[in-house]
């Protein structure tokens, strides 16, 4: 009986060390961000992504209650967000800004 506790602890033991490992490789490994042409949308806000260049990205940002967008470049290789640009849609529409 105390032969079979003992192989019972040996195989769970290996099972976790197995498991633990397979985690830490999983984790560990670099994953690409796949966030070309992704949607969001909360309250009056709606987010959208683009890819401008082959390594650059831009963010709009539209506050649908003030009718405004704004544009943000992200670079990769310096992880930083730039404005572009701020459009007020109300203008660029024909409408009187209400």
């Amino acid at each position: 009986m105390n032969d079979n506790k003992n192989l019972t602890i040996g195989i769970l033991s290996i099972t976790a060390v197995i498991l633990l490992v397979a985690v830490i490789v999983v984790t560990s490994w670099p994953q690409p961000a796949q966030a070309i042409g992704m949607i969001d949308r909360g309250g009056d806000y709606i987010i959208v992504t683009g890819q401008f260049t082959e390594n650059s990205e831009v963010v709009y940002i539209t506050d649908a209650a003030a009718k405004r967008m704004i544009m943000y470049s992200y670079e990769p290789t310096t992880r930083e967000l730039t404005l572009w640009d701020a459009i007020d849609l109300g203008r660029a529409f024909g409408g009187d800004g209400n």
